[in-house]
């Protein structure tokens, strides 16, 4: 059996990885080390070396390759793979995706020991160099591979790991790995989608930017429907139930991912941002620029 873990920078993926590892006696297989080393030796950042790599493939192919060596030749083995790409070069692996706060992403690798590769004077400057790389790296792998590793529909688990600490994290993947992987290892159950309610943003779809109303029957839907975009997930469907978890200080809820098409419109309701954090006692930990 074969498992992927990726997710924005500063997830805490690495970290979860080493749990899961240790917990299970399985390999780790981390490309993002890799990286960090190749950009080490040529004298750059991580957010140089991806802009690098757009303009030189050849880059990239030293890390698929080797991925994919990896994952031919250890079969019968189970392998983690630590790595932004591994879901899309790993054949019928176990694919999880791990969200976070900007915010909360910044502080991690704030205080991460990773050298003078990734080093930022403040918070604000972490947060906005790594959403600036990711975003690079992003562009760059769907030019590359016409492959979206934002979008959710790739991956089998998608958890918040905004609010829980990486023990937690990693007992409530490999609870999931275990429910979700038959005896014969092909065999799955429906994609998960978990995420915290104070990590979730009230906002409007509509294929009409003047019509800003909140549908009532959108709002009271008994299931949440989420749209993730540029770092962030809001919720178009289900408001009311978010609201209720919010105030039942529920840790996780499911919730179904969705994309928008091209003809939609995000309206983002900043006024109903109050509402939330009064009704769950709580402040989001950063707002999205809107």
């Amino acid at each position: 059996m074969h498992i992927t873990i990726t997710g924005m920078l500063g997830s805490g993926k690495s970290t979860i990885c080493r749990i899961i590892a240790e917990e299970k006696g399985y390999e780790v297989y981390s490309t993002g080390k890799i990286q960090r080393q190749v950009a080490s030796q040529k004298g750059v950042t991580t957010l140089e070396l991806n802009k690098m790599m757009t303009e030189h493939p050849e880059l990239d192919s030293i890390i698929d390759n080797e991925t994919v060596r990896i994952a031919r030749e250890n079969e019968d083995k189970t392998i983690i793979f630590d790595s932004r790409m591994a879901w899309f070069f790993v054949p019928d692996a176990y694919n999880i995706f791990l969200t976070v706060d900007p915010y909360i992403s910044a502080q991690r690798v704030m205080r991460a020991d990773r050298g003078d590769v990734e080093g930022y004077s403040d918070v604000e400057e972490a947060k906005t160099k790594l959403m600036e790389r990711a975003s690079t790296e992003h562009e760059r792998f769907i030019r590359i591979y016409n492959a979206d590793y934002w979008n959710y529909n790739n991956y089998d688990l998608i958890l918040d790991a905004t609010w829980h600490d990486p023990d937690t994290l990693a007992a409530i993947i490999m609870g999931h790995m275990n429910m979700s992987i038959s005896k014969n290892k092909k065999k799955r159950m429906t994609q998960s989608v978990l995420m915290s309610p104070k990590s979730l943003y009230p906002a409007v779809l509509t294929k009409n930017a003047e019509e800003h109303i909140i549908n009532k029957k959108d709002w009271d839907s008994p299931h949440v429907y989420i749209i993730p975009k540029s770092h962030y997930n809001y919720i178009v469907r289900g408001h009311a139930t978010v609201l209720q978890a919010l105030s039942n200080k529920t840790e996780l809820i499911s919730v179904k991912s969705i994309n928008m098409d091209e003809k939609s419109q995000l309206i983002i309701d900043e006024q109903s941002y109050k509402l939330f954090e009064e009704t769950g006692e709580f402040t989001y930990v950063s707002n999205p620029n809107v």
